[in-house]
């Protein structure tokens, strides 16, 4: 193992940052994930792989908890808590033995399209390194799960994990933003000295004029999918806390999205725009609007009415807008990349085919969709459990409008993020795995229902116009029926 200095220099400063916020570990571990391209090592013996910044954490975190004296019997009183918790235990050790035992046992026999060592080309399925560290994040992944839900137990955890949330879509923002402004500014890439993966960098290309954003990872459309995922996150706080720190993260999450010129990232907004849409149509059938609804179409009609103006005004404003649109979007299926891609995955599912729905292993290959990259590496079998996993955040709260709790928030915001984020994975992920991201959220979100479920139910307000309470002093009176009501009532 060769460390990172730099790696390492940015790992002490996050931790630095969370120690600020309450948790050292924590907050640092969700802040690291804007670093998507800084690795804190290099293992020649695993073909030079770099595992970013946040498996170190992910690491302190699970050893933390071995090294205590009683970690066994708290992972198995969370184990007998959760039952996707026993999914998760149980997919680990599937996927970790299937990769090992899969590509021997149809090694030769299937081909497989790899991007990553023949360049593209199809090659005959054969054991890769890319089995071992594929495995091994997702084990890392589904590790840090299980400690999380156990380590979220304790007093100010929760808010420590909220504030880890949003020091994360605060830290890709940011990154973001100095992206842009170095390449606005004529400086180029200024943050190629904390790119310490060994990745292929993509970070000074320009689509139609446009500057590609990458903020903290090594190209636009990973920078897209994290930033968007940050959007859901912040766009879900606000709507339920009504914060403006919130309010402020989602706008410049949603203005670096919409810079990004990412076909991923214009896709994604574009399902989550109508998904609101019709959410908030909904809403006057159940009774009521809610302010936040009102607050995000005025501000869609806000902006609609000066793009138009603008329009007016000088109507080839938009001409590099257009074209943006057009080659991202309406263009994008016809681009040799878009080809490549749909050879991968048909590939991809020929392989399930050729195994009889057992899969070639966790890395042996690389698709564009999440979905078929599951199922051809861990298969059909492996496949169900992960989507079982997903369906969890479907579930609505354990409460009610009369609860009075604090972990609401942190729930519907970490829900719809572990929800949203298979959304660009399935447009364009190429692996099987769903990502740390994904199982932290669905840690946050059985830690967050058990402290919504510990809640009590408060006493509803009277509506108004209803019957008030009577004072204390007439409260033991009672007024008597009549005699005449008396003698027909039976009494």
């Amino acid at each position: 193992m060769i460390p990172s200095p730099t790696g390492l220099l940015v790992c002490a400063a996050l931790l630095l940052l969370g120690q600020t916020l309450g948790s050292a570990v924590i907050v640092a571990l969700m802040a690291s994930l804007a670093f998507g391209s800084t690795a804190f090592a290099v293992l020649p013996s695993l073909g030079g792989s770099s595992p970013l910044i946040y498996t170190l954490f992910a690491l302190i975190l699970i050893g933390r908890l071995a090294l205590q004296r009683d970690g066994l019997e708290e992972v198995r009183a969370e184990l007998a808590r959760h039952p996707s918790c026993v999914v998760v235990l149980l997919l680990i050790v599937y996927v970790c033995g299937s990769a090992i035992i899969l590509p021997r046992l149809f090694q030769g026999d299937v081909g497989m399209f790899d991007m990553r060592e023949s360049g593209g080309l199809e090659v005959p399925l054969a054991p890769t390194s890319g089995n071992i560290t594929q495995s091994s994040y997702f084990a890392l992944g589904g590790l840090t799960c299980l400690t999380l839900c156990i380590g979220l137990r304790r007093p100010g955890a929760l808010r420590a994990m909220e504030m880890g949330f949003l020091a994360w879509v605060a830290m890709n923002v940011g990154l973001g933003l100095v992206d842009l402004l170095g390449k606005l500014a004529g400086i180029g890439d200024v943050l190629l000295p904390i790119r310490t993966a060994s990745y292929a960098l993509l970070t000074d290309d320009i689509a139609v004029g446009f500057f590609r954003i990458a903020g903290g990872h090594s190209e636009a459309s990973a920078f897209a999918a994290s930033i968007f995922a940050g959007l859901v996150f912040s766009m879900t706080y606000w709507r339920v806390t009504q914060n403006p720190r919130a309010f402020a993260l989602m706008l410049l999450a949603l203005g670096l999205l919409l810079m990004s010129t990412s076909s991923t990232g214009y896709a994604c907004l574009g399902a989550y725009a109508a998904w609101l849409t019709i959410s908030a149509c909904l809403f006057p059938f159940r009774g009521h609007i809610r302010r936040s609804d009102l607050i995000l179409a005025g501000l869609a009609l806000l902006v609609a009415t000066v793009c138009l103006g603008v329009y007016l005004v000088d109507s080839s404003a938009f001409a590099n807008v257009q074209r943006l649109f057009e080659d991202a979007v309406l263009n994008k299926s016809q681009s040799s990349s878009a080809r490549e891609r749909g050879y991968a995955n048909y590939r991809s599912l020929e392989a399930l085919i050729q195994t009889g729905g057992i899969g070639i292993g966790m890395g042996s290959s690389r698709a564009s969709n999440w979905l078929i990259a599951a199922l051809s590496q861990i298969g059909v079998i492996g496949t169900l459990p992960l989507l079982a996993l997903a369906a969890l955040f479907l579930r609505p709260p354990p409460t009610d409008t009369r609860r009075d709790a604090g972990p609401l928030a942190l729930h519907e915001a970490a829900r719809a993020t572990g929800l949203w984020i298979l959304v660009p994975a399935i447009i364009s992920g190429g692996n099987a795995d769903p990502g740390i991201l994904f199982f932290i959220c669905l840690a946050t979100v059985l830690s967050c229902r058990d402290a919504l479920a510990a809640v009590p139910v408060l006493a509803p307000r009277p509506r108004t116009g209803a019957l008030q309470r009577r004072p204390a002093a007439q409260r033991g009176r009672t007024r008597h029926a009549p005699p005449q009501a008396e003698q027909r009532r039976g009494i």
